[in-house]
């Protein structure tokens, strides 16, 4: 879309990744069986395996700490996941919201020219 976006298309899927930097998200599109694209927002490669792993560590270390009777460490991890959850929602609504705007104004000037 006229360089705002890098990416893969297919028919069946795409991936995008908006172009500019920093830049760790990108967009995945799906067709589902009515034939539209059903929108993921997620962490491009090798950020969506790290945020996993820090998940896991973090669920992991919680656990040992409440076996050992110290709290401080779970309401630490549970306040801070939630804030990156919720910065990761707005992120993801925000490039969708990007992603629609530029799409129809694409389909737009596409229409003009005709």
């Amino acid at each position: 879309m006229n360089g705002f976006y890098n990416g893969y298309i297919g028919t069946e899927k795409f991936e995008l990744m908006r172009n500019r930097f920093p830049n760790n998200h990108r967009l995945i599109g799906i067709v589902n069986e009515t034939g539209n694209y059903d929108l993921k927002f997620d962490f491009k490669s090798p950020m969506n395996i790290l945020a996993k792993v820090l998940l896991g560590l973090g669920i992991l270390i919680s656990i040992i700490s409440l076996i050992k009777g110290i709290w401080i460490l779970p309401i630490v991890f549970v306040v801070f996941g939630l804030i990156m959850f919720a910065d990761f929602k707005l992120k993801e609504k925000k490039e969708i919201n990007i992603f629609t705007d530029k799409l129809l104004e694409f389909h737009k000037t596409e229409y003009e020219t005709e």
